[in-house]
């Protein structure tokens, strides 16, 4: 594990590497700098899996590159200032994240960035620092940013990125130029992950990594379809009888215990539309074809939206407290079966599950 000290040294950055989809934030950004109106303080924010980390890398060595000129903000690669950040040395530059095993972002830690805002520059130009999760700072490290965010120095940019802004205090959110990196289109988003991937990748993949290319990128080697198949097997077992909420339980948790929650979300919120719609036949994943049995009677729509409600917060708990995970898995299960039940023939083997 790294040292307090070490952390607050330049580390190596993620690929400054930019996005079809990052064009709109890029083209804000051009123009703000060409006006000499770059703000001081930038709120990047957007879902997981879009690449705000490499966005925030482009956008500090842009403001960097010894090329950059009033006209024209972007990374040449070749000049001192693009090598000193190849090499995770440009001593300007300054990248906070959380330290190996711990997910919050110390206050040591943003508080040593931030001091560092407000020396002299080290090569005459700019000094940014970029702060990831920035929604997982305590709350000695949110005022040390607050207290940089009233009293900026010259010739510097922090950067803050997160997909929950509203885990920011609202002191924060208020003072930073707020930059969104927009889900791409389905289209778009395809056509990306085609080329990239080389093969074709399903909607259904898509629908599971919300939208977000590289998050889908990552589960495009067979991972997803190896936890589809998973689910839906888990959930046949359920509604057969043929396994108990405490063999399911015990097995969710030990394995991608949030991925599960993320696709039984949408899941549940897709039998819903399903059986709005009265097409209630498709009781499976969205995307894929029918591998569960079909009610025999109308689906309990409410109870149906009251579980996704149920999942949601169950997945918000996991993020934020410690929990008897597989007691609230064995709990949540019991509420889907109560859920299910009415609706399918002689619900029996359902009622032992529980």
């Amino acid at each position: 594990m790294a040292k307090k000290d070490e952390q607050t040294e330049p580390q190596p950055l993620p690929s400054p590497r930019l996005l079809p989809w990052h064009s709109a934030a890029v083209s804000q950004l051009r123009q703000a700098w060409s006006a000499n109106r770059l703000p001081h303080a930038i709120l990047v924010q957007g879902a997981e899996g879009l690449g705000k980390s490499s966005f925030a890398a482009w956008l500090a060595a842009a403001v960097l590159c010894e090329k950059s000129t009033p006209e024209s903000l972007d990374v040449c690669g070749s000049c001192a200032s693009c090598a000193l950040i190849k090499a995770g040395s440009h001593p300007d530059l300054h990248w906070v994240a959380p330290e190996e095993d711990k997910t919050q972002l110390s206050v040591d830690l943003v508080r040593a960035a931030c001091e560092k805002l407000s020396k002299t520059s080290f090569r005459q130009g700019y000094k940014v620092a970029v702060i990831e999760p920035a929604h997982q700072m305590t709350p000695g490290a949110a005022n040390s940013v607050l207290k940089t965010l009233e009293e900026p120095s010259r010739g510097s940019l922090l950067v803050l990125l997160t997909s929950r802004p509203s885990g920011l205090l609202p002191t924060v959110r208020s003072r930073c130029q707020k930059l969104t990196i927009a889900r791409p289109t389905e289209a778009e988003a395809m056509a990306w992950l085609q080329q990239v991937s080389g093969k074709s990748v399903s909607p259904a993949l898509l629908a599971f990594s919300g939208g977000a290319p590289l998050r889908a990128l990552a589960y495009a080697d067979g991972q997803f379809e190896a936890l589809n198949q998973h689910m839906l097997k888990s959930l046949r077992d359920l509604l057969s009888g043929d396994a108990d909420v405490t063999q399911v339980a015990a097995e969710w948790e030990k394995d991608a215990l949030i991925d599960r929650l993320v696709w039984l979300d949408l899941w549940l919120s897709s039998l819903a539309r399903a059986g709005i719609a009265g097409t209630d036949e498709r009781v499976t994943f969205p995307g894929g074809p029918a591998h569960l049995p079909s009610p025999s009677r109308p689906l309990n729509i409410s109870a149906l939206y009251s579980m996704v409600d149920r999942t949601r917060a169950l997945k918000a708990q996991l993020a934020r407290t410690a929990l008897q995970r597989e007691l609230a898995v064995e709990s949540w299960l019991i509420a889907l079966l109560e859920a299910l039940a009415p609706s399918y023939k002689g619900g029996a083997p359902m009622a032992r599950a529980s």
